[in-house]
């Protein structure tokens, strides 16, 4: 810390100077400046090698594997296609014996379930794999009991599905949503990133959200878009007008010039109303009139 302090100082020093007419003197002042950042970089602690390869890409458009074979939370043989046809998905990799992260991945998508006009099974299904090829169905049954009470909608068990499976289709499903992840030996845990993925009915990947909180109106647009409107209300149509999915920040932002094309259309609206009611009355206004210009014979 005094090396640093005293970098910092000689810094001030001859920048000083530089200001004060000693153009000379800049280049050192530069020269300190770049060695008073890179001071404290230096003592920036390597990231461990775990986190090196750890992620997740988006695969926007591709086509799931729905042939990988998984056993359900029973242990009865399933195939992820099982899960798709006529609904959206929504997928989440996971394992169930994460002492953290993934359970709070899972919070936060019962808490968004929890406050969706529609409870999982009637309109969309959510699927947890497990990328823990050790972990049994006993495992994902208990997982599923236990976020069942903390679901708004209990009775809709069948929304829901924990799975587990053999390592080969594990490491082909996440290799096709672009989830990298990697096993530590010393503390036996997977590194592995937050984030849920949204499918289509037809399997093909749709939206990217991550973190561990997902908004309520972020995940029913995401829906909307990926049964191509098939659910949800002219309303949430309408919504999907005015904010604009950035797989950058996995987000659904304001789209100002939808919004301002969708206030224009809404004003000609309005004032073509009003014209036209105007018009009716005036045209009721005259009927009286011409009546009364007419003679009576």
């Amino acid at each position: 810390m005094k090396s640093i302090r005293r970098v910092g100082q000689r810094f001030l020093s001859a920048l000083i100077k530089a200001v004060r007419g000693r153009q000379e003197c800049l280049p050192h002042a530069i020269a300190l400046c770049a060695l008073s950042f890179a001071a404290p970089l230096r003592a920036q602690p390597p990231i461990p090698a775990p986190l090196l390869d750890v992620g997740i890409d988006q695969h926007l458009n591709e086509q799931l594997p729905l042939d990988l074979a998984f056993r359900d939370e029973q242990g009865r043989a399933v195939k992820l296609g099982d899960y798709f046809g006529s609904r959206p998905v929504v997928l989440i990799l996971a394992y169930y014996q994460c002492p953290m992260l993934c359970t709070q991945v899972l919070n936060g998508i019962t808490r968004t379930a929890s406050a969706m006009p529609w409870p999982a099974g009637e309109k969309y299904h959510i699927v947890v794999v497990s990328i823990d090829p050790t972990e049994t169905p006993g495992l994902a049954a208990a997982k599923k009991r236990s976020y069942q009470q903390l679901y708004a909608y209990r009775n809709a068990a069948d929304g829901w599905s924990f799975l587990t499976g053999d390592e080969p289709q594990i490491e082909r499903l996440a290799a096709a949503v672009g989830y990298r992840y990697r096993y530590d030996p010393k503390s036996k845990q997977y590194a592995h990133g937050s984030g849920i993925m949204i499918a289509t009915p037809e399997g093909k990947l749709s939206r990217y959200f991550y973190g561990i909180d997902y908004p309520t109106r972020d995940l029913r647009l995401a829906l909307v878009e990926a049964s191509e409107g098939k659910i949800g209300s002219p309303v949430d149509r309408f919504l999907l007008l005015c904010f604009h999915y950035d797989p950058l920040t996995g987000r659904y932002g304001v789209a100002i010039m939808n919004v301002i094309r969708a206030l224009g259309v809404a004003t000609v609206a309005v004032l073509g109303a009003f014209i036209a009611m105007s018009l009716r009355r005036e045209r009721k206004s005259r009927i009286p009139d011409l009546k009364s210009s007419i003679p009576n014979l």
